[in-house]
């Protein structure tokens, strides 16, 4: 498992730098190079925290394991169910991430880069990490061994990187059943048909089964709704904190305040 996030470290950081390599023998903007820059930066914190939370998500994954409903031996089907269950929970995952302002905190730090390259791949808030493993802990109660879930974790990690990238055109058939750069395009694009579009991991069949997949079609527009302006990651990382934060403590009451945090961004 560890060999096989080393692995995909390596590519990540190789695809990174000879992406930038290529951009800048093209003389590009400087805004285009500070967004990289700032992308490379939380893309180091999340590779480094990664690799402690691998280790928390194994152990608590072990600890639920135990309280398994049954605890079938390897075999193909397991690793079919495995997978697809993986995928589900990933798309219910990130389908939250878009549908409440707690959790939309943490993932807007990916949408947020008005540029859509493999560095926006890095793009991602480390937080969310000391908690996102528990969605995937109940997969251990119905018998999927810790193991097979952050093998499937790795590879999804691994191949949501690599979809960001305008170099690839539509696929025609690949597209309606995977994850691809022109469905992810779509994803991170704020166009109004565009916006919570397009939520799977690897396979696009959750988003057919609820309604939530969108073809490219028109140029996607990059970034949010109200685009930050800023390539420091600090800033990055906390703005939407700080502006919850702001706007929980004007709120009066806890079912108010409750209300709040899990009220759908605008």
């Amino acid at each position: 498992m560890f060999t096989l996030d080393s692995i995909g470290i390596i590519l990540l950081f190789t695809v990174f730098c000879i992406e930038f390599i290529v951009i800048l023998l093209h003389m590009p903007d400087k805004k285009l190079v500070k967004d990289m820059m700032a992308n490379f930066s939380l893309g180091l914190c999340i590779i480094v925290v990664g690799l402690f939370e691998k280790g928390m998500a194994l152990g608590f994954f072990t600890l639920v394991y135990h309280f398994a409903v049954f605890t079938p031996h390897l075999c193909w089907w397991l690793w079919i169910a495995g997978f697809l269950s993986c995928d589900f929970i990933h798309y219910v995952y990130h389908r939250i991430g878009h549908r409440t302002r707690l959790f939309w905190a943490a993932h807007v730090t990916h949408h947020s880069s008005e540029h859509f390259n493999f560095s926006t791949g890095l793009r991602t808030n480390f937080f969310h990490l000391f908690y996102r493993f528990l969605f995937w802990s109940p997969l251990c109660l119905i018998g999927i061994p810790p193991e097979m879930i952050l093998f499937f974790e790795s590879i999804s990690a691994t191949q949501n990187f690599l979809v960001h990238t305008e170099k690839i055109g539509k696929l025609p058939v690949l597209d309606w059943l995977f994850n691809t750069p022109s469905n992810h395009r779509v994803h991170h694009g704020c166009n109004p048909e565009y916006i919570d579009k397009n939520l799977g991991g690897i396979l696009m069949i959750y988003d057919h089964l609820f309604k939530t997949y969108a073809k490219e079609k028109a140029p996607p527009v990059y970034g949010i709704s109200h685009n930050i302006e800023t390539h420091n990651p600090v800033k990055i990382l906390l703005h939407e904190y700080v502006q919850i934060g702001r706007e929980v403590s004007k709120l009066k009451g806890l079912l108010a305040k409750f209300r709040y945090l899990f009220s759908r961004p605008v």
